[in-house]
């Protein structure tokens, strides 16, 4: 037991901080709801952690997200923030080449993570953010290109860990079954593709990145299927792009 009495402005700081961390856009009556503090006291956090850098306001009618600097507070934890900074300007570089958004995903949990986007310097974006976005392990192309190139052992724990969340009916050996060709298609193609039942418009692609022979993140390009895009000249683009990345550390 601490030995002081709490501090309530904190606990409330890092129950807002944590229900933004839980969704893309965050509206103040999904965190009134979220954390069941009042509309007032949520209002003044998030206003304050606007005026901070850590919050960025995308108006009243699309709401509030996580901004890139909430990195620095686990940057003495380990050196995923520095590593984000550099691969920013190879995602930047990636859309300025194909024009479609690009997006860097890592581990969260269950899911991929949504770290890095560039969907405000996308001319082709079909959304107005997709940072923080939580991307299903089994059916997003991110999640499916990390299960391909993770350690079996690693990805039956995570197949276990689905089933204990019930995200999933399957046990853990039936979905290793049920995966287990998908997977295997990825490793022949070079990428992961998104199942197509998702989004009959748009389609997204992604790639591994390892750093010093770790898996480290995802790189992942999405674009609308009717549209003319060259999607060879994309996976292209993208293999370069993870190349850069590799060479970071």
């Amino acid at each position: 037991m601490p030995s002081f009495d709490k501090i309530r402005s904190v606990e409330r700081t890092i129950a807002v901080l944590r229900a933004m961390n839980g969704q893309n856009l965050s509206r103040i009556s999904d965190l009134q709801q979220k954390t069941g503090l009042p509309a007032a006291t949520v209002v003044r956090i998030v206003e304050t952690l606007v005026s901070l850098g850590l919050v960025q306001n995308h108006g009243r009618r699309v709401g509030y997200t996580l901004t890139e600097k909430v990195l620095e507070l686990s940057a003495g934890y380990h050196g995923l923030p520095l590593f984000l900074e550099h691969a920013k300007e190879v995602l930047l570089e990636l859309t300025g080449a194909i024009k479609w958004p690009a997006a860097l995903a890592t581990l969260g949990d269950t899911a991929m993570v949504v770290r890095l986007s560039t969907i405000p310097e996308s001319p082709l974006a079909h959304t107005h953010s997709t940072l923080q976005k939580r991307l299903d392990l089994l059916v997003r192309a991110h999640g499916r290109a990390f299960l391909a190139h993770c350690p079996q052992e690693e990805r039956m724990q995570l197949y276990k860990r689905l089933r204990e969340e019930e995200m999933t009916l399957l046990s853990p050996d039936e979905l290793d079954a049920r995966m287990r060709p998908i997977l295997a298609q990825v490793h022949h193609l070079g990428y992961a593709e998104r199942d197509h039942e998702i989004d009959p418009q748009t389609t997204t692609v992604a790639m591994p990145v390892f750093i010093h022979g770790h898996l480290n993140a995802t790189i992942g390009v999405t674009f609308f299927r009717g549209a003319r895009a060259d999607r060879n000249d994309i996976l292209h683009q993208m293999r370069q792009a993870v190349e850069r990345l590799e060479a970071l550390a």
